[in-house]
């Protein structure tokens, strides 16, 4: 029980972390720190790269790297990888998610494309059965 109760009072520390995040650097901070915790990066909407090619991503991995400011995200099937130069973003915005599993980012970049970081901090379902 010991080590469930230390895994609960991991992901609670984790998620206040995650709430107070409001810059690169508070973001990078918390990066360095995650430890298997799912984590999804999404776009908005549609993303131009400049060229007139429009394309929306979702990865989701169990992990995440931080080499210099610059992100990366390699999807659990491995197949795909996304890095984000994490200089770029503008504005950060975090909240709990909808469904209360977790907590949300929206990232803004300074060519204003917006992406949803989500990270699935959800407590243990069968502790809270027991109540």
């Amino acid at each position: 029980m010991d080590g469930m109760q230390n895994w609960t009072n991991y992901l609670e520390v984790m998620r206040n972390r995650l709430l107070i995040v409001n810059d690169a650097e508070s973001l990078i901070s918390v990066l360095n720190d995650v430890k298997n915790i799912p984590i999804a990066l999404s776009t908005i909407e549609d993303v131009t790269d400049g060229t007139g090619l429009n394309m929306s991503i979702s990865v989701i991995c169990s992990e995440v790297k931080v080499v210099g400011h610059v992100m990366c995200l390699v999807s659990d099937d491995m197949f795909t990888t996304v890095q984000l130069n994490l200089d770029t973003v503008r504005k950060i915005s975090s909240k709990i998610s909808v469904d209360g599993k977790g907590v949300v980012m929206k990232l803004t970049i300074k060519n204003g494309a917006e992406f949803l970081l989500m990270f699935h901090t959800d407590l243990v379902e069968e502790d809270e059965e027991k109540l």
